[in-house]
């Protein structure tokens, strides 16, 4: 599974909805959770890859509570405040390995926002009753595939012979 997913409004590629979709599970996901607000000017004609992300005084942390994605806007509450807050977006780029969102807001201003968590949470993934199918190698290893139509997901799992054997075990004794 790719570690970067794009969205970008308009966009005519075929993965556009299920991008969308993937990083609203992933926004929804943060209930509850710490999360850093960052802001940056985006001056024209230069490379977003070169902004500076190191903590400034502004960014914000804090546990972010009822985020969901609806049509192309994010909402969320603050705690202590009854307020829905919401930004439109025209461009999201979810980075699953460094657990960081970055959303260009569709109201034409110049900034970029970036809503990382502070430590690091593994991605999960869920299948109900995916197709599996599986292969075992000469030298013990096993090769598992996981593929859930619905979400146009197939996952991989490539086992040494000592997690085959483990795996075997821990199958049988429940």
């Amino acid at each position: 599974m790719e570690s970067t997913i794009t969205w970008t409004l308009g966009s005519t590629d075929p993965d556009a909805e299920t991008n969308l979709g993937r990083i609203a599970q992933w926004w929804s996901a943060l209930a509850g959770q710490d999360i850093i607000w960052q802001q940056r000017p985006l001056p024209e004609n230069v490379d977003r890859s070169a902004i500076d992300w190191s903590k400034q005084s502004l960014d914000e942390t804090f546990v972010v509570q009822t985020p969901t994605l609806r049509g192309i806007t994010l909402y969320w509450y603050k705690p202590n405040s009854p307020d829905e807050r919401n930004i439109s977006v025209s461009y999201l780029q979810l980075d699953l390995f460094n657990q960081q969102l970055d959303i260009l807001p569709s109201s034409g201003k110049n900034y970029q926002i970036r809503i990382t968590l502070p430590k690091i949470v593994y991605q999960k993934i869920q299948v109900t009753d995916p197709q599996f199918g599986s292969l075992l190698q000469p030298n013990g290893n096993a090769v598992l595939l996981f593929r859930d139509e619905s979400q146009r997901l197939e996952i991989q799992i490539d086992l040494s012979a000592a997690n085959v054997s483990l795996l075997q075990q821990k199958l049988s004794a429940s």
